[in-house]
């Protein structure tokens, strides 16, 4: 784990008082004309969207091997970019009680990323992929690439990172995406007032990018925000979000199984062969799309086995340390004496799989907060996925899907079933994988219409930042 965690105020979320009467008399006729300006733009990026899909067999990205594809995902890194923005640790007050725990005190407070602009700017949240930390990984690369944007970017880290789990997870065992979601909602909230009070920065407009599981965060995120609108997020951008998690954990899982294929020591020397694979990219520019076709040139002199267990494992490598942090939460009294028991238990948990987690873990916690009917592990699984909430997202315009029809860890008729509820909302690419064309240059093309442009009108932006700003 990291010691990276710096102790900062004690901030702590603050009540939003609306203020909406008082925005709309000063302002009205200008709310009017940027709701007319926000539709016409709706109706410019669903062409955008619909012109994608239409012109798919002109779509050349180059590989068609879904695994081949997910596998260049390892380079979207934005941490050695030869010239990078300027970043800060912020450290937002977590939950009450978390800063104190057995091996764990003084790491209570959610760790995030935060790149500023010199100047007001539109603000954009990214939520990346499972177990992700804020200062590593795909955030760090679409930090960079919405930087220069012109955004100021919030990384956040993932909900199933252990020090996301520890600071601000109610349940202390994460992986139920709708309850992530309201974490992650207050987390929110709470690094806004911080980034207001600590670095004066009052956002021109807010939007949201989420990636895999964040990407399924960010559409629960969604509705929590229609709801309340204490955020006032305009725009979302969904990147292969799992639909059916069942069906993505039965599948890791299978991956993972593989080793058992290839014994303990292969499957030792497979993952420090692919790690010093990577460490040799790491310095290339990431911006250069032939950077990542010569890494693909390399991954595929791995098997499609290989590639399947590589992939599982880079799924599952933070998975220990949550299951510790989860541990220690649930259990404080028998938690360890010292660091030393502590790493023995973090290697312990090695072996532990998504299904075992969510089995063991998230679903008993889920059972004993009161979940409503059949409470077993595909209901919960279920109830969590994205499909669950298809007609919400349809009837919010500011909620847009980017998906590939190959990603292994969805089923290809879930993705055209979707696409035909949200029409003009979602974008197909018939290749890429999972997240695997993230750095083609079509696909960072249709990110950036997305995302730099408000979806909706910017009225709800002014009432929101202004319930904020009056407490």
């Amino acid at each position: 784990m990291s010691n990276r965690t710096v102790h900062g105020p004690c901030e702590t979320g603050c009540s939003h008082a609306p203020a909406y009467d008082a925005v709309r008399d000063c302002r009205g006729q200008a709310w009017q004309l940027r709701r007319y300006a926000g539709r016409c733009l709706i109706v410019w990026i669903a062409l955008c969207l619909t012109c994608t899909a239409a012109q798919a067999e002109e779509y050349r990205y180059p590989y068609r091997d879904p695994y081949l594809a997910t596998a260049t995902s390892a380079l979207l890194d934005g941490n050695r970019q030869i010239s990078g923005p300027k970043r800060l640790a912020v450290h937002v007050p977590g939950l009450a009680g978390r800063n104190g725990l057995p091996t764990l005190e003084g790491r209570g407070n959610v760790s995030l990323a935060f790149y500023p602009q010199s100047h007001p700017a539109p603000l954009l949240f990214i939520l990346p992929g499972i177990g992700s930390s804020a200062y590593s990984g795909l955030g760090t690369y679409f930090a960079w690439f919405f930087h220069k944007q012109g955004f100021q970017v919030v990384v956040m880290p993932s909900p199933m990172s252990w020090s996301f789990g520890l600071a601000a997870s109610r349940t202390g065992a994460p992986g139920f995406a709708p309850d992530d979601a309201r974490d992650l909602y207050v987390a929110m909230q709470r690094t806004l007032a911080v980034l207001e009070t600590r670095y004066k920065v009052e956002p021109t407009r807010i939007a949201l990018m989420g990636a895999s599981l964040g990407a399924l965060e960010g559409a629960y995120l969604s509705i929590i925000d229609a709801d309340e609108q204490k955020i006032g997020i305009d725009t979302y951008l969904l990147v292969n979000p799992p639909l059916d998690l069942g069906y993505a954990l039965k599948k890791v899982d299978e991956w993972n199984g593989l080793s058992a294929k290839f014994g303990q020591a292969a499957s030792l020397k497979l993952v420090d062969r692919a790690f010093a694979m990577v460490d040799v990219f790491s310095r290339e520019d990431r911006s250069d799309p032939a950077v990542f076709e010569r890494f693909a040139a390399e991954v595929a002199k791995f098997t499609t086995e290989e590639i399947q267990f590589l992939l599982a494992r880079a799924l599952q490598i933070s998975l220990p340390e949550l299951v510790y942090v989860t541990q220690v939460i649930r259990d404080p009294a028998h938690g360890p004496a010292n660091m030393r028991e502590a790493r023995r238990r973090i290697e312990a948990a090695n072996n532990v799989t998504f299904a075992d987690y969510a089995e063991r873990m998230a679903l008993p916690l889920w059972r004993r907060e009161g979940a409503q009917g059949p409470a077993n592990l595909k209901e919960f699984a279920r109830r969590g996925s994205l499909t669950a909430i298809r007609n919400r997202l349809r009837s919010n315009p500011r909620v847009y899907i980017a998906h590939n029809a190959d990603d292994p860890l969805t089923a290809r008729q879930s993705i055209l079933e979707l696409q035909k509820i949200l029409g003009d909302h979602m974008a197909v690419f018939p290749h890429g994988g999972h997240l695997g064309n993230l750095w083609y240059p079509d696909n960072q093309e249709l990110m950036r219409r997305i995302l730099t442009t408000p979806s909706g009108g910017m009225g709800t932006r002014l009432d929101t930042q202004a319930a904020r700003l009056d407490r």
